[in-house]
């Protein structure tokens, strides 16, 4: 993937390390990723039956950038942008089991 954010080129490329539908999946980074807040990551969700309902975890594993100013926006910023992911795919299943 690529593209632009703030008028800054961003590339990555992923590959899905586990896949077993619809149950888990899990995609990491391939090589060096060029983003803004954070670097290299793995993430990915497990659904499992529970009772009457289903239980979610969803995971995010990330590397920092190392090279100012990119360092200093993911010190600043990784975290948030670590939470966003995981709540932005926990809503995604959400909405797609309903």
């Amino acid at each position: 993937m690529h593209g632009r954010v703030l008028g800054l080129a961003i590339s990555l490329e992923e590959v899905v390390v586990a896949r077993q539908p619809p149950l888990r999946k899990s995609w990491e980074t391939v090589g060096e990723p060029r983003l803004l807040i954070i670097a290299r990551y793995r993430m990915g969700f497990e659904i499992a039956p529970k009772g009457t309902s289903s239980r979610l975890r969803v995971f995010i594993e990330f590397a920092l950038p190392t090279t100012p100013p990119y360092s200093w926006l993911g010190q600043l910023f990784g975290r948030t942008y670590a939470r966003w992911c995981i709540d932005r795919i926990a809503t995604d299943a959400a909405t797609h089991f309903r």
